[in-house]
């Protein structure tokens, strides 16, 4: 199935199954929507879910996501990468990965698409599988497939999470917290590791 997602920075578990299970197009040229995935992502700490904001240069103008710029006048990467290493530095696989995904957090990044763009396409070399993927050319409001451009909105995804069920796993705080079930897949792939990929493709979407 042909598949329209939003650009996401580090995604939850939900948006990579929907990747790694069907033809996905990712939309360039939406305005950039503000308290979703496009330019945040939730990992698992030691006091419970935690949101890693990536910060957005303000503009006077409403600018598509592909032109939205960074805001790096804080070190926001440092913050994230320390944020990671305190929360995944016990999980089986985090220093297994760490070596390839550091470099991530000090490439110069300058617009939240391609930042995100990049942070899924990590996220497949480090699980070695192909990253397969279009781009749409302009933005149009009806899509010939699924359209999932707003499933991980604030709103839309507190009512409704995309997928059926999600199987537990053990994740690092999970001697004081709940399982969290669509967390960053980061989560994922420090607690699973390659075995991250079944999992992925064990899931089944609400219809």
């Amino acid at each position: 199935m042909k598949i329209l997602l939003p650009i996401g920075y580090f995604p939850p578990i939900s948006y990579f199954a929907y990747l790694v299970q069907n033809e996905v197009t990712f939309e360039k040229h939406e305005h950039f929507v503000k308290q979703s995935l496009r330019n945040r992502c939730t990992i698992m700490g030691a006091n419970g879910p935690l949101n890693l904001l990536v910060p957005r240069t303000k503009s006077e103008l409403r600018l598509t996501i592909e032109h939205a710029k960074v805001h790096d006048d804080e070190d926001w990467k440092t913050l994230h990468w320390r944020s990671l290493e305190s929360a995944y530095r016990k999980s089986p696989y985090f220093e297994y990965y760490e070596d390839e995904l550091l470099p991530f957090f000090k490439k110069g990044h300058t617009h939240h698409f391609q930042l995100g763009l990049e942070s899924i396409q990590i996220i497949f070399q480090l699980l070695g599988i192909e990253f397969k993927h279009e781009f749409t050319t302009k933005y149009e409001a009806e899509f010939d497939g699924l359209d999932l451009r707003s499933v991980w909105n604030k709103q839309d995804y507190s009512l409704q999470n995309p997928i059926k069920s999600y199987p537990r796993y053990i994740q690092v705080f999970s001697d004081r917290h709940e399982f969290e079930p669509d967390v960053s897949m980061l989560d994922l792939l420090f607690c699973q590791g390659p075995r991250a990929i079944d999992y992925l493709r064990s899931l089944e979407f609400v219809k």
